[in-house]
């Protein structure tokens, strides 16, 4: 069973102490690769609305090699508490 992406970049949050967001594109790319909504802007904006909600936090800021911003997110309690309410069984 896919998660909707949203819901899979939460959980993929959960599972790192801080995750940038090109490591969380990289790692979306296997499941969600072939779909129109695989797009970094678009995961950028479901990063930067679970931010705005509380949900995951931005916990640092740097370039990259090509002097490109790169975030970093860990998630918030609030978040933990969300997967543990609704994460479905099998991806526990």
């Amino acid at each position: 069973m896919k998660l909707p992406m949203r819901f899979r970049i939460i959980h993929l949050v959960s599972q790192h102490d801080k995750i940038s967001d090109k490591e969380v594109v990289e790692a979306l790319r296997d499941e969600y690769g072939d779909e129109g909504q695989y797009r970094k802007s678009i995961i950028d904006t479901h990063l930067m609305s679970l931010r705005a909600v509380g949900i995951i936090e931005n916990t640092g800021v740097t370039l990259d090699e090509n002097d490109d911003l790169v975030q970093h997110f860990s998630i918030t309690d609030y978040g933990r508490d969300l997967l543990d309410k609704y994460l479905p069984s099998q991806w526990k």
